[in-house]
């Protein structure tokens, strides 16, 4: 059952019909450079749209929204790889991979693109993220939406990032020592990820189309392995309550019922500290935006939140992506 807020739903501005005209795009590829390195994305609906991140998941990468974004064709999407995720290049050697770095490296690219403005959809970690970003640039982000994925603490006690600070510092060093594995194809691969997780074997491999790459032997994970690693830098219940009371912008949150458990506790304390903060509890998994079975019920949501024209969300374009 839905629980919803009474808090509004308005965007902060008031956004301009788009030029639908102009053909919607449909996962075309493109690439950037964020200090140096290669940074992928997938490019979706209107150009001419509001402009709007999508950010995905741990372990994830761009192809999480390929069922989703069809469905918001008004807006501009650019659905990121991350780095170290998907076709993304991977961090320099000794460098790890911070939640900060991440949003470093996203309003390097906002910088770039030169948008005053901009929307956020984020999935799990990308929701962690998309709630990070709205809190420290309030003025920039206009409306955050999040999928089973918000800024939380987790179980981390001060004694746990003590010891974490080490364990992360120690593993740098050591590196990884086995060696990736490699799967005979990338049908196995996706078998492997509905074993490991919640995903249905359709879902899985959404992501493993993108996230392999051909090794001798067989296909392996693209995804840089540091990403495993422990983190050194997280931050407590209390700096992401004084971070929280500073959004403004409207930013609502599906929280998937069979989803991630371990941050789903930390939302009523989130919900009294973010001013502007809506919750949506939906039957469904983690993976609820990409799963054929529930991605309509996110994306009505989605579009009542941004506040699109009625469209016509069964055009030959978008059953095209859907089915793909």
């Amino acid at each position: 059952m839905n629980t919803l807020k009474t808090k509004p739903l308005y965007s902060r501005v008031l956004k301009s019909e788009p030029n639908m005209a102009h053909a919607t795009r449909l996962g075309e590829e493109t690439e950037f450079e964020i200090f140096g390195r290669k940074m992928t994305a997938k490019l979706w609906g209107n150009p001419d749209g509001y402009p709007t991140l999508a950010i995905h998941g741990w372990l994830d990468n761009a192809s999480t929204f390929d069922r989703l974004a069809p469905l918001l064709p008004e807006l501009n999407i650019i659905a990121l790889d991350l780095a170290g995720h998907g076709k993304s290049d991977h961090r320099a050697p000794g460098v790890q991979y911070h939640h900060g770095d991440y949003v470093l490296d996203i309003m390097c690219l906002v910088e770039k693109l030169n948008w005053s403005s901009f929307n956020l959809i984020g999935h799990s970690m990308g929701g962690q993220i998309s709630s990070v970003i709205a809190a420290t640039f309030p003025d920039k982000v206009n409306q955050a939406f999040m999928i089973d994925g918000f800024a939380a603490e987790g179980t981390h006690s001060d004694e746990d990032r003590v010891a974490g600070s080490r364990q992360a510092i120690e593993k740098m060093i050591t590196g990884h020592k086995r060696p990736a594995k490699v799967f005979e194809d990338t049908e196995s691969m996706a078998l492997r990820v509905t074993q490991a997780t919640d995903q249905t074997l359709d879902a899985a491999r959404v992501l493993v189309s993108r996230g392999h790459k051909v090794v001798d032997g067989g296909v392996s994970w693209r995804t840089d392995p540091r990403i495993r690693y422990p983190s050194s830098n997280r931050f407590t219940r209390n700096q992401l309550n004084i971070m929280l009371k500073q959004s403004t912008s409207p930013a609502l949150l599906i929280v998937a019922e069979q989803g991630d458990r371990w941050y789903q506790g930390e939302v009523p304390v989130s919900e009294i500290h973010h001013p502007n903060l809506n919750v949506v509890r939906l039957d469904g998994p983690h993976h609820i935006h990409l799963e054929t079975d529930y991605v309509h019920q996110v994306a009505d949501l989605a579009r009542d939140f941004f506040e699109l024209n009625d469209t016509n969300n069964n055009s030959d374009d978008q059953k095209q992506a859907l089915s793909a």
